[in-house]
């Protein structure tokens, strides 16, 4: 028998007949290894197929979507505004503190600004501003860690930091804005390249790591397996079950993945189908052929 005759026989038995699984706990563990990857594998193409699937389809909209983008961006620093940071400190052409805020939130009184400049100001008084950032003349103070717009943690950059002394206008940024402007008519292709690369290295390390977990997800199961095994006086060892463990995760991970792409809104119980799955296994088996095999 060829070795994908091999595998869907012990994929049907996997899934049907409790009494394979005394000649799963007799075969050698590589060959429980190489059907669990060999599963997961080919799970895992067709996830790549069904996520190229979604991609074709959103792939006429990333050319408008980054000239979108880039419009923004064209949009996003204002005129008037000149920042120079001199001997590690920071120098404005504007009445300070001067508010910058995203064009979406400008007229929301009831949002935390972007960024405050005041070179008058202190950064011990960052609270106080009630914005995400605050530039003063010596040092930046922004969010490290931040939940539902409260700011948690914070962290602070000092202008003397920089190597270089450096001025920042509507020109120099229309400058940076301008290099990258040639490479938007390609960036489809970018994407169709990186897709294209990526997906034969998620097929094979995607389905090593995937396996990998669901063997280190069998350790516990099993164990608690294991022990009313002992209890019941089953007459398997913890290695044969293991073996099992790895064929009859087949039935829990098929009812989890058929799920997603129904996007159900139940829970799948992918331990608890297992754990009731590895009981009618162990249970169905008499003592006798378990001693002899295990």
């Amino acid at each position: 028998m060829n070795p994908l005759k091999t595998f869907f026989y012990s994929l049907k038995r996997s899934l049907f007949e409790p009494k394979y699984y005394l000649d799963v706990a007799k075969a050698s563990f590589g060959f429980s290894f190489k059907y669990l990857w060999f599963l997961l594998f080919l799970l895992t193409i067709i996830k790549i197929f069904t996520f190229g699937g979604q991609y074709l389809k959103t792939r006429p909209q990333i050319k408008p979507g980054v000239n979108k983008l880039l419009l923004y961006a064209e949009n996003f620093y204002p005129k008037e505004l000149k920042l120079e940071i001199k001997k590690g400190q920071l120098s404005t052409n504007v009445r300070e503190p001067y508010v910058f805020d995203l064009e979406e939130n400008k007229f929301q009184s009831d949002q935390k600004h972007l960024l405050i400049i005041d070179t008058q100001g202190s950064i011990e008084n960052y609270p106080s501003y009630d914005s995400y950032i605050l530039a003063t003349r010596n040092a930046v103070v922004y969010p490290s860690k931040s939940n539902n717009n409260r700011v948690g943690e914070t962290s602070v950059f000092y202008f003397r930091n920089l190597k270089k002394d450096f001025i920042i206008d509507k020109k120099s940024y229309d400058n940076v804005l301008n290099i990258a402007r040639p490479y938007v008519p390609k960036v489809t292709l970018f994407f169709d390249y990186v897709v294209l690369a990526f997906s034969p290295l998620c097929m094979i390390f995607g389905s090593f790591f995937w396996t990998i977990g669901v063997m280190f997800g069998l350790l516990f199961t099993i164990f608690f397996v294991w022990i009313i095994n002992l209890v019941f006086k089953k007459g398997f060892s913890y290695g044969s079950l293991y073996k099992m463990g790895m064929h009859a995760v087949t039935l829990p991970i098929l009812v989890s993945e058929i799920s997603k792409y129904l996007k159900s809104p139940y829970p799948t119980y992918y331990s608890w189908v297992l754990f009731i799955w590895m009981m009618v296994i162990i249970f169905s088996q008499k003592k006798s052929s378990a001693k002899k095999r295990a």
